[in-house]
């Protein structure tokens, strides 16, 4: 079946343009690899990847900044509006309970035991009414007040008890602290009641143990800062704790139904909110909790914790990029709401519901001009596009599916070409086969050497390939963030072969079918070289290539070729599609090889 003479004979005869092909290709793989490895491509795809991060990391803590200072400012002018409207109510019951409470029966006034207790039982059940929330309140802090009373014996001397009683009678809540306090608290009542609304919002299920819901309330919590609850907050943070809410400006004009809409008190708030709301932001994004939960979302980017720090996230650069976002939206607010004004001034708006539908559009307008990211802003295709490109293993496409799977393939297919047909039809067209079976060699021992060699010396052209793309492999790996390893370059070698063995089949098949060179040639070159420019025209159709360049209709050239059957990104992915691809093209070769050798073995030649 082998004749080591005849295989001597084709090594000699192809020797040379096989060595010669097999250091240019190793040459340029080494170009190619040691080029792109180098860190230019890399350093580019990673600038590109770090703008588009931070730009859509900063979009989002600048829509949340916003989002923050309406919440707060929607929140603390729900309070001041629920605090003035309660404090009248609570004014009116105060007196009441005061006159009430002034008319205590005194057992001195009375001869019997029995008399001072039915009239205490009598003036107890005259108590003015609560039928409202700030009176309820009001009526609650004053029975908590009175169940607070110091008991003698909980003191060692009577002037520590009589210390203690007098602290408590000046903390009585009636007069002015009882309706201040009774009316604080409905208008903590009223935020409270007004963001479990809007979590509901966001997430009909919402209750007050939702993450919405605790969320939004600790906004506007955290700006009014009741009893001093969240001062561990800001000074754990190196800031000032925020003085008081000022409730005390709403007292003085309680009467003044203009106060609350005033420059004043508004300027007041949002002055407020942007401080606190910056902080609080500030607070929460720059978390232990919160920046791994960051890093696990930007993980798919391979953004470690200490290039997600360089970016600046810290709680300094997080609060600085909210208070530049809230300083620039308060300013343009402010000419804008002037605008719209000076519209409803004019009867511009039809109703009141048009005045507000004006002012939520201006908001949103706003918010998107100031937080909107840079992929935001450009057209979906072209956003789509550079996110594509930034996640893009670029190191991978180049060396597997440009490379291997076309450049690569190039010299060897000239190669193969050239070889299969010297091997027999150019030693039939040139009568040398008629000296060769003239001797004692037969047909089947031919094409069975022949086809040894050709399959032979492509698997040798490929290991040298295999050694000299894994020593190339090992001297940037550590200069570029890539998925290529060892293994999946191996891969790419053994894919590469396996589709030049199955157009070897082809060509070899013409080589055996043909008895002039001309056809054999142009048959089986012909094929070959129209499938390599099919893949290449394919390419730039096909989804290894970023959308951004990609056209689409040159997709349908991968369906005509077979070396679209060498699935480089299942390699590179990592997944198993590439085995029953590569099968098919095995299956190929042997058929081209099987029936170009029956041909050969059963024509006639010209001899």
């Amino acid at each position: 079946m082998f004749s080591k003479a005849l295989f001597k004979q084709s090594c000699k005869a192809n020797g040379i343009m096989w060595a010669i092909i097999t250091v240019a290709v190793c040459f340029m793989l080494s170009c190619v690899i040691l080029i792109s490895g180098g860190g230019s491509i890399g350093e580019v795809k990673d600038s590109m990847q770090d703008t588009i991060i931070k730009e859509e990391i900063e979009s989002q803590m600048e829509a949340r900044a916003i989002n923050y200072y309406n919440i707060a400012n929607e929140g603390l002018m729900t309070f001041d509006s629920s605090f003035t409207i309660s404090l009248q109510a609570a004014i009116t019951y105060n007196v009441k309970f005061e006159a009430w409470l002034a008319n205590e029966p005194s057992r001195s006034n009375y001869e019997s035991d029995e008399e001072y207790v039915s009239a205490a039982l009598t003036w107890k059940n005259s108590m003015p009414q609560a039928t409202v929330l700030v009176e309820q309140a009001y009526l609650k802090n004053f029975n908590d007040w009175k169940n607070s009373m110091p008991v003698q014996s909980d003191y060692e001397t009577v002037e520590a008890y009589t210390q203690a009683l007098t602290v408590w009678n000046a903390s009585k809540p009636v007069g002015n602290t009882g309706v201040v306090k009774a009316a604080y608290l409905v208008g903590l009542n009223s935020v409270k009641e007004l963001e479990l609304k809007n979590a509901k919002k966001i997430n009909k299920e919402a209750t007050e143990d939702s993450k919405e819901y605790k969320e939004l309330l600790g906004v506007v919590m955290y700006n009014i800062n009741p009893s001093n609850e969240f001062d561990s907050f800001y000074t754990s943070l190196n800031e000032d704790a925020p003085s008081n809410y000022d409730v005390m400006s709403l007292v003085s004009n309680a009467t003044d139904s203009s106060y609350l809409t005033s420059d004043e008190r508004i300027a007041y708030i949002t002055n407020r909110s942007e401080e606190c709301s910056s902080i609080f932001l500030a607070g929460n994004m720059s978390s232990e909790e919160n920046v791994n939960l960051m890093l696990s979302q930007l993980a798919k980017y391979n953004v470690t914790k200490e290039k997600y720090e360089a970016f600046g996230y810290n709680y300094t650069g997080i609060k600085h990029l909210a208070k530049t976002t809230l300083l620039s939206y308060k300013t343009r607010y402010e000419y804008e709401i002037k605008l719209i004004n000076d519209k409803k001034t004019n009867g511009e708006y039809a109703n009141e519901e048009a005045y507000k539908e004006a002012i939520l559009t201006m908001q949103n307008t706003l918010k998107g001009d100031l937080s909107n990211s840079l992929l935001s802003s450009l057209p979906k295709s072209v956003s789509e596009a550079l996110q594509e490109v930034g996640q893009m293993d670029l190191f991978s496409l180049i060396v597997g599916s440009i490379f291997f799977k076309m450049a690569g393939l190039l010299l060897p297919i000239i190669y193969l070409i050239m070889v299969s047909n010297n091997l027999i039809a150019g030693q039939v067209d040139s009568g040398s086969m008629a000296y060769v079976l003239s001797t004692s060699t037969k047909r089947k021992q031919v094409v069975f050497t022949q086809a040894i060699f050709l399959v032979g010396s492509l698997f040798a052209m490929f290991a040298i390939t295999s050694i000299t793309s894994c020593i190339c492999l090992s001297q940037v790996l550590d200069k570029v963030e890539t998925s290529l390893t060892y293994g999946k370059v191996l891969l790419f070698n053994l894919g590469a072969f396996i589709v030049l063995f199955a157009m070897s089949g082809i060509c070899y098949f013409a080589s055996c079918y043909f008895d002039r060179s001309k056809y054999s040639m142009s048959i089986g070159g012909g094929i070959s070289m129209f499938f390599l420019v099919a893949t290449m025209l394919g390419l730039f159709g096909s989804k290894v290539i970023p959308s951004i360049v990609r056209l689409d209709a040159l997709n349908n050239f991968n369906y005509v070729s077979i070396i679209s059957l060498f699935d480089t990104i299942s390699i590179i992915n990592g997944t198993n599609a590439f085995i029953w691809k590569l099968c098919i093209l095995v299956v190929i070769g042997l058929v081209g090889y099987i029936l170009g050798s029956i041909k050969f073995k059963k024509k006639d030649l010209p001899l």
